[in-house]
């Protein structure tokens, strides 16, 4: 999904208009109308404003289901390797059974 479409699914479901997007962020409807068309892409400050203004982080507005899946699993993935040695052998135990589980 796209930058520009992941934004106008956030304004769906939240019930905002372009308008009243704009009118949040302080953003120019002439600049708005641009993202929203893909035309351009905004860049990290407002982005982050953006995602304020819609209720999601930054990363939720920029990375897609699919990409989120692999960066959250990648997120767990080094959280675990950092902490290895901090669990005992039962705890490792219960990890393994966990992510065996169906």
């Amino acid at each position: 999904m796209l930058f520009s479409e992941r934004i106008k699914m956030l304004m769906d479901e939240r019930s905002v208009t372009a308008r009243q997007l704009s009118e949040m962020t302080k953003i120019t409807e002439s600049s708005m109308s641009k993202y929203l068309s893909g035309k351009r892409t905004p860049r990290a400050d407002t982005i982050v404003v953006l995602a304020k203004a819609l209720g999601v982080t930054p990363n939720e507005l920029l990375v897609d289901d699919v990409n989120r899946e692999v960066a959250d699993f990648l997120q767990l993935r080094s959280a675990v390797a950092r902490s290895k040695s901090d669990l005992d052998a039962e705890q490792k135990k219960e990890l393994i059974k966990l992510l065996l589980e169906d």
